[in-house]
């Protein structure tokens, strides 16, 4: 049985430093400027995907759409191997040396090599990468981590696509309204992101109050989900972002009630649900679809079924985008 290890765990507590969110994945990009890169220059390129390696190692590449969309590394199971097996993970996650060095070292423990013959598979954002030893050879498998069909959940707080269909490309930005980086997402990466915009892109909000350390997020995110109840939360979304001053006291409601009159909410309909707490059970569900993507900062922001490494970079998110359309079979 394969060993499942938690992005929060040993590779991840080497590689989650700022390394993968440094540079492009080649897994994920353009499969034909990959194979003309000077990386490949020694290698013979075979039929079916199949690169050789001058030392025998070869790497098989999965492509769907024109783009890379996964790739198994096969190397000898010698004294190099583990080296050698980490160098090519570096070349074709993108990352180079700054991924393989941490890989390497990780494969050194006693405890992984132990669990080789049965299988690990790791989760390094934005990567799931799996080794195995099996008799004389030692593969890795990479690909972008995947969630699973059912595992979001629906939302009205979204910005529809322009032409909405059935294949629409959902964006998903789980995000806290006191959180500094979520701000900074939303006034400078999501507008250069929505003026870029395909118009068969949906942009969801999805609640993700980090209670333990915000503690207003969760009054703040319950009185925009008031909002939504009369149909105002993308107005009153921007409100809390960009007029913080109900982070200045002890009670934010007498901001809130302000915010609500600015955004022409119904005064006392809004009283009334900030009050009862009438916002609470959509905050509690928001919270416990992050708990099950096993989220642990904001923004995180997921288009399709791929979550972004960087989610301030809105050229990427664009390009994940278009990887996502071609890999997925949606149609632009």
């Amino acid at each position: 049985m394969t060993v499942q290890i938690k992005s929060s765990t040993l590779l991840a507590s080497l590689l989650l430093g700022g390394i993968l969110g440094s540079a492009g994945a080649q897994v994920g990009q353009p499969l034909a400027p990959f194979l003309k890169s000077p990386a490949l220059a020694t290698a013979k390129q075979g039929a079916s995907g199949v690169l050789t390696f001058a030392d025998g190692s070869s790497a098989v590449l999965q492509s769907k759409g024109g783009y890379l969309s996964a790739a198994k590394i096969i190397v000898a199971n010698s004294d190099g191997a583990a080296a050698r097996a980490a160098e090519l993970t570096g070349v074709l996650s993108g990352f180079g040396s700054g991924l393989a060095g941490p890989m390497l070292e990780f494969l050194k423990r006693d405890a992984v090599v132990g669990q080789l013959p049965a299988g690990l598979t790791i989760g390094a954002d934005p990567f799931t990468i799996g080794l195995k030893t099996e008799g004389k050879l030692l593969t890795v498998n990479l690909s972008l981590d995947r969630v699973a069909a059912g595992t979001f959940a629906p939302t009205t707080n979204a910005l529809p696509a322009r032409k909405a269909g059935k294949s629409d490309v959902v964006l998903r930005v789980y995000s806290d309204f006191q959180c500094p980086y979520c701000r900074q997402f939303e006034s400078q990466t999501l507008p250069a992101l929505l003026r870029a915009l395909p118009d068969d892109v949906r942009v969801e909000f999805h609640q993700f109050p980090l209670e333990s350390i915000h503690p207003f997020a969760r009054p703040a995110a319950e009185a925009s989900e008031c909002a939504a109840q009369q149909g105002k939360f993308w107005a009153y979304k921007d409100a809390l972002f960009r007029d913080q001053s109900w982070l200045a006291g002890k009670d934010p409601a007498p901001v809130f009630i302000a915010l609500a009159a600015d955004t022409r909410l119904k005064a006392d309909t809004f009283k009334t649900c900030l009050s009862t707490r009438g916002g609470k059970a959509a905050v509690d569900a928001g919270l416990a679809e992050a708990r099950r993507l096993g989220l642990n900062g904001t923004p995180s922001v997921f288009v399709g079924p791929y979550k972004a490494a960087d989610p301030y970079d809105a050229a990427a998110l664009l390009q994940l985008i278009k990887y996502t359309r071609a890999v997925e079979g949606m149609k632009p």
